[in-house]
């Protein structure tokens, strides 16, 4: 099997409802902005390193957020990183994020977490 064979199916053709100015997805643009307002608006720290990188924590220290474009991560495409803590702040779990995704899909994914409350997930419980 050719690696094309693996692709994703497309339509023939685009819906009859669908036209251009239909609906703009986001695209990334490798801003921090979306990020960095959700957090501060959940008392995160942050901190921006003289290389322009910008570190964030959870009030309670469990929880850091990283846009990392000057770091040497980035040039291997990690632009974002996010990281669950244990006490001694060691990774419990971690999730990177390209450049060039979208900062509001970064955002989308942190307001998941912070949208719930306990470490278990209601079906988990």
């Amino acid at each position: 099997m050719t690696h094309s064979a693996l692709a994703l199916p497309r339509p023939s053709k685009l819906h009859p409802l669908h036209t251009p100015d239909t609906r703009e997805w986001p695209t990334g643009c490798d801003c921090a902005g979306p990020v960095l307002a959700l957090l501060e608006a959940h008392g995160w720290t942050r901190i921006t390193d003289p290389d322009a990188n910008v570190h964030c924590t959870s009030p309670d220290g469990a929880m850091y957020v990283g846009f990392l474009p000057e770091a040497p991560t980035a040039r291997h495409g990690d632009l974002w990183h996010v990281r669950a803590l244990d006490l001694d702040g060691a990774p419990v779990w971690q999730q990177t994020f390209p450049s060039g995704i979208p900062p509001q899909a970064v955002a989308g994914f942190l307001a998941g977490l912070l949208a719930t409350p306990t470490a278990m997930c209601a079906h988990c419980s």
